[in-house]
């Protein structure tokens, strides 16, 4: 493979709508995530991998004989929110960069690794692993995938998935989501924001009844009214961000409710954002953290409603040596609502000094010629689902990508440069 095919390959892949849709025949997570499965086990076959789908849910390409290694991405997408300056699907390429969602997150580090490996494999060298490529189609949603695949495939034992940061981390936080239910005001006859609750807010909405006097707000800059025939919508805009890094994001739905609990009659409102309002998770006396992983952080992430109730997903990323039950137990005690546990994740940690970690961090900085040492992230990644496992790319130090938010691209010249660092790696591990 060279530049040329790996830009092709990418290119294919970022046309592709991966967002988890309705479920169809094969087809779990709807059919665009299909579409992408498909493209990219057809590409693995073209370079002499063996290949599995299994059932839609995820699959695999491997090569090679012996103890299994695997390198771990995901196909699908978050949703693609507001804001974009060039088609979202279009993989449009500008000033050298190449825009799409998924374009950082998580394609161009997939289609990145294929190309290092492959040219290694050119070389004549054999590996003296199986290495094996896992592609999860529902890392944005839950983990549906991985579910499916533990049900009756075999899970390396050790690998590394290029889903996060450089030079190398080798600490994940735990990751809690909940949801947050408390009645629901009789003069609010709509409410939505966000998409999911690992992503901050860039929008949020609430219709009033036109008896409501929102006077209070009329000279809020967070809050645009919108006059309607029986209610008024109060509306307001933020800025998208990774759920895992809420203080990089301006939260659509924080800037609502603070505007919305000043107005008579919304006092259960105003109680749960007093306590929400902080991505530290101060104001819920969960401002914690420990030497290994850094700081909780908390992300208020999606708002509906339902019959009688306003419900809230809530995201929050904890320190290594705390446990999810300590977790609960604090927001059980300070949050005036139904606490519902949605999802969570364990934390990970592989020591710094660990062969894997440092023969990557060591590939890192033999090629970009630094001393870096492995960091912490609040975000999650497939390296959890493996006994020894840890994230190893695309973002570098101090770059952008807008994972997670508009305009998202990858830098060609980082393109470049991340295969060159994947194929020292993979040549060290794997060969």
């Amino acid at each position: 493979m060279n530049y040329t095919d790996a830009l092709s390959y990418l290119h294919d892949l970022l046309t592709i709508d991966s967002v988890k849709s309705e479920p169809k025949e094969n087809a779990p997570f709807g059919e665009g995530v299909k579409h992408c499965l498909d493209t990219a086990l057809n590409i693995l076959s073209k370079y002499g991998f063996t290949t599995k789908n299994v059932n839609g849910y995820c699959g695999y390409g491997e090569i090679g004989t012996g103890k299994l290694f695997g390198i771990l991405s995901h196909l699908d997408v978050v949703p693609v929110g507001k804001g974009w300056t060039y088609p979202p699907f279009g993989a449009t390429v500008v000033d050298n960069k190449i825009y799409a969602r998924g374009a950082l997150d998580d394609k161009s580090p997939f289609i990145a690794m294929l190309w290092a490996l492959t040219n290694i494999l050119d070389e004549g060298l054999v590996p003296k692993y199986r290495i094996r490529f896992i592609l999860g189609c529902d890392e944005e949603s839950g983990w549906g995938c991985i579910d499916r695949y533990l049900k009756t495939e075999e899970m390396p034992e050790i690998g590394i998935t290029p889903d996060a940061d450089f030079p190398v981390i080798n600490c994940e936080k735990g990751i809690l989501h909940f949801s947050v239910s408390i009645n629901k005001n009789e003069n609010i006859i709509y409410a939505k924001a966000g998409d999911k609750a690992n992503m901050v807010p860039d929008y949020a909405e609430i219709q009033v009844c036109k008896n409501i006097d929102i006077s209070p707000l009329k000279n809020n800059p967070d809050v645009e009214i919108v006059t309607n025939d029986n209610s008024y919508s109060l509306i307001s805009k933020g800025k998208s961000a990774h759920g895992s890094t809420p203080q990089k994001g301006e939260n659509a739905i924080t800037k609502l409710l603070k505007a919305i609990s000043s107005l008579d009659g919304f006092e259960d409102i105003s109680k749960l954002i007093s306590k929400l309002d902080d991505y530290e998770g101060k104001h819920v006396y969960l401002d914690i953290c420990d030497e290994k992983s850094g700081n909780l952080s908390l992300n208020l992430g999606t708002m509906y409603m339902t019959n009688d109730k306003l419900v809230f997903d809530v995201d929050i990323r904890y320190p290594v040596t705390f446990t999810k039950d300590y977790i609960l137990e604090i927001l059980n005690k300070n949050i005036d609502g139904i606490i519902k546990e949605t999802h969570h994740q364990k934390p990970l940690y592989v020591d710094k000094d660990s062969t894997l970690v440092q023969t990557l961090l060591n590939a890192y900085n033999s090629v970009m010629n630094t001393n870096l040492e492995p960091i912490s992230i609040g975000g999650g990644t497939y390296a959890r689902a493996l006994k020894c496992g840890v994230a190893f790319g695309p973002c570098f130090p101090n770059g952008n990508g807008g994972m997670h938010c508009p305009n998202e691209y990858m830098d060609l010249d980082d393109f470049k440069k991340m295969k060159e660092i994947y194929y020292v790696a993979l040549k060290n591990l794997c060969f």
